[in-house]
């Protein structure tokens, strides 16, 4: 009899481990231009991980992989209105973010919700993200919620400008001082390092770019958190690597831990509605 039990536990482990290798073809379900598949490492393997479907425009408008869905949904304008958490991949029934925006359309918060049917006028909002005369993000919210003592915190970033472009953060966590960073640009005004610091803590991004100016490399640094020897992975210390197709859409990212060594690469294939492209040629 015991040994039955761990027999159909086995079977119940593997038949949901089985149906976590796929998930279900909504292509029909939406009209989009094309389509981004997101493998793990090897296309010929056919890990896929996730599917993204775009609108004319190139607008993300819905995403889907292994028990989740997620749909958004714009005006007009191509502004966003808001994204459905969709429960499993039923879009009927699940969770709801609404954004929020000023006279000047700058995006100012959003608000969650499970409710089907919401009058966004009635809605008790807070404004998170606050702008400048000159529409320049100034302050957002990062992060709310309670710590592990059960005290609630608020995290915000504060940015200070030059030339129209980010000179300085102050990132604080309630009262308290996290960051102080400032900011690098190269000649063509693309961000290439934030250097963030307090006392002798120290965190640094780097980006750098190909001769299109698309992100090549985005690397991290830190030693707000100690490397051991045994440490095989840092989040505060590794890199990204990027890849091109020749239309400029996504094709790799390699991840690299502190060491150097590959952590994750993903390899991604588009497709439009007639043709399959992983070329760069639609």
């Amino acid at each position: 009899m015991k040994n039955l039990k761990l027999i159909l536990l086995l079977l119940i482990i593997i038949s949901s481990c089985q149906r976590r290798t796929e998930f279900p073809d909504i292509s029909k379900e939406i009209d989009f231009a094309y389509k981004q598949l997101k493998y793990s490492d090897k296309v010929s393997d056919k890990n896929l991980k996730g599917i993204r479907f775009f609108s004319n425009d190139s607008l993300l408008i819905e995403t889907i992989g292994f028990d989740y869905r997620y749909k958004l949904v714009y005006d007009s304008n191509n502004k966003l209105l808001e994204e459905y958490g969709c429960r499993m991949y039923n879009c009927d029934i699940g969770s709801r973010k609404l954004y929020f925006y000023d006279d000047k359309n700058n995006l100012i918060g959003n608000f969650h919700t499970s409710d089907s049917i919401v009058n966004k006028d009635a809605i008790d909002f807070k404004q998170t993200i606050f702008y400048n005369s000159k529409n320049q993000l100034i302050k957002e919210l990062i992060q709310s919620g309670n710590n592990v003592k059960g005290e609630y915190f608020e995290t915000w970033k504060e940015y200070e400008y030059l030339n129209n472009r980010i000179l300085k953060e102050i990132e604080t966590n309630n009262s308290d001082t996290i960051w102080i960073a400032k900011y690098e640009y190269n000649p063509d005004n693309k961000l290439i390092r934030i250097e963030r610091k307090l006392g002798h803590k120290y965190e640094i991004e780097t980006f750098e770019y190909n001769k299109l100016n698309r992100i090549k490399k985005h690397t991290i640094k830190s030693n707000e958190h100690k490397i051991e020897k045994h440490t095989s992975y840092s989040a505060n210390n590794n890199s990204t690597e990027y890849n091109y197709y020749e239309n400029g859409l996504i094709k790799e990212k390699i991840h690299f831990n502190h060491l150097g060594e590959e952590r994750w690469t993903n390899i991604y294939e588009y497709i439009t509605k007639s043709t399959k492209y992983n070329n760069g040629n639609k």
